[in-house]
C-alpha cells in the first residue's frame, strides 16, 4: 500500500527524563500494512515511545499525527475516541482480566458503529486465529502466560484499528506462543493495520519491514 497516505506521522519527536535525553528528534511515517520495528536497550524508552504514539502520554517536543490529526493538541474526548476507535494496543502484562471469560476478554472492544453480531462474529474468529478457539468460555485466568498474550493479540484482531501498538509482545514466550503471536500482528499487517512494535526478538525484527533503533 505504497501510495496510501500515511496513518501515523512523526516529526521532531523527543522525550526527557529531567535532565536525561531519552531520545530526540525521531520522524517516522508509517502507511496501512507498514510494519517498523523498534530496537534499544533497556531503559531507552521503547516503552515510552508506544505510549506518546498512542496519545498515552505527551512527548517533550515534536508532533505526532494520526490520520492527518494531531494526538496530542486534540481534545480529550478526540484522543479517547481515537484509542477506542483507531489505535490497538498490545502491552506486556497481557492487560487481561482473569476472572472474566476469554469470550469477555475479547468483548470489550467496542470499536463506534459496530454491531454486537459482528463483533461476536469477530471475537469467534480472533479466538481461532491465536489458537484459542473453542475455549471461549474458559477464565483468563487459567491460561499460561503466553495464552494470556495471545488473548491480548485476539483482542485487537477483534478490534481492527489502523494503528497498532506492540511492547515486546513475544518477550519470555516459548516459540509456539511466539509463533501465534506474530501471526496474529502478519493478520492485522495483511488486512491494512499499520504496526509499530518495540521488541529485542530477531523474528519479530527480520518480519518487520523497517527498523528505529534508539
Amino acid at each position: 500500500m505504497v501510495n496510501a497516505a500515511p496513518v501515523l506521522e512523526v516529526d521532531g519527536l523527543g522525550f526527557d527524563v529531567g535532565p536525561r535525553r531519552l531520545w530526540n528528534e525521531l520522524s517516522l511515517s508509517v502507511r496501512p500494512g507498514d510494519a517498523v520495528a523498534v530496537l534499544g536497550p533497556s531503559g531507552q524508552g521503547k516503552s515510552t515511545l508506544l505510549r506518546c504514539l498512542g496519545g498515552l502520554q505527551a512527548p517533550t517536543r515534536g508532533f505526532v499525527r494520526l490520520l492527518g490529526e494531531d494526538v496530542h493538541r486534540s481534545a480529550r474526548r478526540t484522543r479517547r475516541s481515537m484509542r477506542r476507535d483507531r489505535v490497538g494496543f498490545i502491552v506486556q502484562d497481557h492487560a487481561v482480566v482473569p476472572q472474566w471469560t476469554i469470550a469477555q476478554n475479547l468483548s470489550v472492544v467496542r470499536p463506534s458503529g459496530l454491531p454486537r453480531i459482528e463483533r461476536d462474529e469477530r471475537v469467534r474468529d480472533a479466538a481461532h486465529a491465536v489458537g484459542l478457539g473453542g475455549r471461549l468460555r474458559m477464565r483468563a485466568g487459567f491460561l499460561s502466560g503466553g495464552e494470556q498474550q495471545r488473548v491480548a493479540v485476539a483482542r485487537v484482531l477483534v478490534q481492527r484499528p489502523m494503528l497498532v501498538l506492540a511492547d515486546e509482545p513475544t518477550a519470555s514466550l516459548d516459540e509456539t506462543s511466539a509463533g501465534l503471536v506474530r501471526d496474529g500482528l502478519e493478520r492485522l499487517r495483511s488486512a491494512g493495520s499499520a504496526i509499530v512494535v518495540a521488541t529485542h526478538e530477531v523474528a519479530l525484527q527480520e518480519w518487520a519491514g523497517g527498523q528505529i533503533d534508539l
